[in-house]
């Protein structure tokens, strides 16, 4: 499981990095740093609380999120009803 959360965490990282070489100027530039420092600073269970968290700088995170592609659409649908297995 750990590596696992690694791995999507390495996958996040990689998707801010391609972001931000082709946005250096973009005003998203600010919100892809905070991930960036959430990403180094935070263990992968706090992370993972934050993603799914209701309050208001997580739903904001959510609008820019560097997980996008690594969950199947399946998974995301399992993970907003509330499956605790979503990636199984």
């Amino acid at each position: 499981m750990e590596q696992d959360a690694i791995a999507v965490i390495t996958k996040a990282k990689s998707n801010l990095d391609r972001w931000l070489k082709h946005r250096e100027n973009d005003s998203l530039c600010v919100v892809y740093r905070e991930w960036e420092n959430l990403l180094v600073n935070l263990s992968p269970s706090e992370i993972s609380e934050l993603i799914v968290s209701e309050d208001e700088r997580a739903t904001r995170l959510r609008q820019s999120s560097p997980f996008v592609g690594i969950l199947t659409p399946r998974e995301v649908w399992k993970i907003k009803r509330g499956d605790n297995h979503a990636a199984a």
